[in-house]
């Protein structure tokens, strides 16, 4: 059961790292944080009453 434990945490940050490295990191910057995903990622507001 230990074994299963380390290997899945020791796989999963593997994997991780890897998607970070192939995507140039795993967050968003401040600033589109702060403007919202939606329209830096799509450039339109996903809910126009707020």
């Amino acid at each position: 059961m230990l074994a299963t434990v380390v290997f899945t945490a020791v796989m999963t940050l593997f994997i991780l790292k890897l998607v970070g490295i192939a995507l140039g990191g795993l967050r968003v910057s401040a600033e589109e944080e702060a403007q919202g995903l939606d329209i830096s990622s799509h450039e339109e507001r996903g809910y126009v009453n707020l």
